[in-house]
């Protein structure tokens, strides 16, 4: 993460397209918050070549993959909806997935239409290859090499070691300054643990009223209900993590800019409610332009300031080097997400650590759900980092572990769905 895979595909396309090959025309699919940022940087890295856009309605899209132009920038939502009718076939050399884990599922639309996408050259950026299971990894495999289906233990690490460049920052810059990495520990209220308790003690009586086929959703809505508790109790209005954070907050010095990633919107939206005055706010449904104006104000105005984020909306392709401290007010289900929100941070331009405060309630299930993000933390690193291969999701089988149950606390039979499916997850 950080090591400029944006810059390098930029220059690898000017040199590739521009020279004496016969490759002339390249497709770069990125989330859609992030194609105004490849613009950018292809017209800073490799001006010799003209880039559009992809937009405008089906007739307009249409005609730009009809039109001789060297490269085109378009979201993983435009492929999806294009891919299968619109894009005609022989129409690209060159084609790169930015954020490759974005098909991690193989089933799905998406990387159906991307694996469909007319091509020379298959070329993925990723900083997480695997998020969750082996098969994040085999989905990408698929896309760089459609004719090569052998996915035995063997056969995906000879794969994976032709056509994998993996650099590390150490490798790069060994003298950037380093993460500081604290765990802080905290404890519940008498309100907060009030509740959370009275929550617990009942999660055996409401998952016996589901049939087994919804039970899944369940087992996911407590555990996020477990987990919105732990944040925040609202009718009380108390917090033990907003008390937590205001100690971080004055701990970092007149100069600090506090970053705070949390999975919930409801809970960034109670917090900040709850803080000095200058503070911004990223998550997935503002406007891109809101979002840009948020970071801007962030990076260049008075300080002490905090920019409160959503995990999943601001986890990627954000470049925030300005912040002195990280805070993740919760953690997501895997690591590699919470990796790539930290290191929006850690940058190649700092001069000074970067302080990174997890929070973790005791005798909870983040404890739980700790336990497990190292045990995904331990098969991204054989997987990818030493070639070795384990299979490991976070299951239904770890949703119960998390909520400490057995098959035999799912009997029953169900009458009525109920709001425990909901989540308040962005």
């Amino acid at each position: 993460m950080g090591l400029g895979k944006t810059v390098q595909t930029a220059i690898a396309l000017a040199l590739v397209l521009g020279g004496n090959t016969d490759m002339n025309r390249a497709l770069i699919v990125a989330p859609a918050s992030l194609v105004a940022n490849w613009i950018s940087e292809l017209e800073r890295w490799a001006s010799p070549l003209t880039v559009r856009q992809i937009r405008g309605n089906a007739k307009t899209r249409e005609a730009l993959y009809w039109l001789p132009i060297p490269v085109l920038v378009g979201s993983y939502e435009h492929i999806r909806r294009d891919g299968l009718d619109r894009i005609p076939s022989n129409c690209f050399d060159i084609v790169v997935l930015d954020e490759a884990q974005r098909i991690k599922n193989q089933q799905s639309s998406t990387a159906l239409a991307c694996r469909l996408l007319p091509r020379k050259c298959s070329w993925a950026l990723s900083a997480t290859p695997l998020e969750n299971s082996v098969s994040d990894t085999r989905a990408i495999l698929r896309f760089l090499e459609p004719n090569n289906q052998r996915a035995d233990k063997h056969g995906m690490m000879a794969r994976l070691d032709r056509v994998m460049l993996r650099r590390r920052k150490n490798d790069v810059r060994a003298e950037l300054p380093p993460v500081i990495l604290q765990d802080m520990r905290l404890e519940l209220g008498p309100i907060q643990r009030e509740r959370y308790d009275a929550l617990w003690t009942k999660r055996r009586a409401q998952l016996t009223r589901f049939r087994e086929r919804d039970r899944g959703a369940v087992l996911l809505g407590l555990v996020t209900k477990l987990k919105m508790i732990c944040n925040f109790d609202e009718p009380a209005g108390v917090s033990a993590k907003l008390e937590a954070l205001q100690t971080v907050c004055e701990s970092g010095g007149p100069e600090a800019r506090i970053l705070v990633f949390s999975q919930f919107v409801k809970t960034l939206d109670w917090i900040s409610q709850r803080t000095p005055s200058r503070y911004g706010m990223v998550t997935g449904s503002m406007k891109q332009s809101d979002r840009l104006a948020a970071i801007d104000r962030f990076r260049t105005g008075r300080t002490p300031r905090i920019l409160f984020v959503s995990l999943h909306a601001g986890g990627v392709g954000l470049n925030l080097g300005e912040a002195t401290h990280v805070v993740m007010f919760d953690r997501w289900w895997n690591p590699a997400v919470e990796h790539q929100a930290i290191y929006r941070a850690h940058r190649f331009q700092r001069d000074e650590p970067l302080h990174v405060v997890r929070f973790l309630v005791n005798k909870t299930i983040e404890e739980r759900i700790a336990d497990i993000l190292e045990t995904k933390q331990r098969l991204f690193t054989d997987v990818i980092e030493n070639r070795g291969v384990a299979e490991i999701g976070f299951s239904r089988e770890e949703l119960m572990e998390v909520l400490d149950l057995t098959e035999d606390d799912l009997v029953g039979l169900p009458e009525n769905p109920s709001d425990w499916t909901r989540t308040a997850s962005t």
